[in-house]
């Protein structure tokens, strides 16, 4: 099915800071980017159009497997969870050499769309039936301490693939097919580590449903 031409309505705050972080980008020279042909861990580049943001969802483990982009090459397979997130159209911030990407912001395949990120306060999400507008889709931050032994059940969705576009209360979402407990560089996160989700509105409880998020604690590669 081809994702179709509608959007989440963002606001000022967002669009201005988010745009001055593309600025950066944009304008630097090739050698200040990120790259992993460069040495770095990161490929982070602008797109520019539909995307998945997946930053407030929560997830469901599927019984499946998925390869994820490694840092030291090749991939690796984790434990796969389906999310559900909203479709948003803009510029994002993607990593081109992790998730699942294959170095371009094309979308991977018809009726498909990557997940990526833009920096905003408002997120539409499930907790308030995907209502697109502050104060509903308020989307704050909260920490889940590494007491709770859940480091390596969060989702990560970032530069994932997603499809099976619908609508939910007018809002455009996509099923996005993410790893639980994976990093950015393609390594498992430890158990006993803390993270931080935008899902729940500061519900503590959300911290166990899988969530989106991301760790810096990992295992060995």
């Amino acid at each position: 099915m081809e994702i179709s031409q509608r959007a989440v309505r963002g606001n000022t705050f967002s669009k201005v800071v988010f745009g001055l972080a593309a600025m950066v980008l944009l304008f630097a020279p090739p050698t200040a980017r990120p790259s992993r042909a460069q040495g770095n861990p990161l490929d982070l580049q602008i797109c520019s159009g539909y995307f998945a943001l997946c930053a407030a969802s929560t997830c469901t483990p599927t019984g499946n497997k998925i390869a994820v982009n490694t840092v030291t090459g090749g991939t690796r397979n984790f434990d796969e969870a389906d999310c559900t997130c909203p479709v948003i159209l803009g510029l994002s911030l993607a990593d081109l050499a992790g998730g699942n990407m294959q170095g371009t912001c094309d979308p991977p395949g018809p009726g498909q769309l990557w997940s990526e990120y833009q920096i905003r306060p408002d997120i539409p999400q499930a907790i308030t039936n995907w209502v697109p507008h502050l104060p509903e889709d308020f989307a704050p931050a909260q920490t889940c301490p590494a007491s709770l032994n859940l480091g390596n059940q969060y989702a990560q969705c970032y530069s994932m693939a997603c499809d099976d576009e619908t609508y939910i209360n007018n809002v455009p979402v996509v099923t996005c097919h993410c790893a639980l407990g994976a990093t950015l560089f393609g390594i498992p996160a430890l158990p006993h580590s803390s993270f931080t989700i935008l899902a729940g509105q500061r519900d503590p409880a959300f911290c166990a449903k899988h969530p989106v998020s991301n760790v810096i604690d990992v295992s060995s590669p």
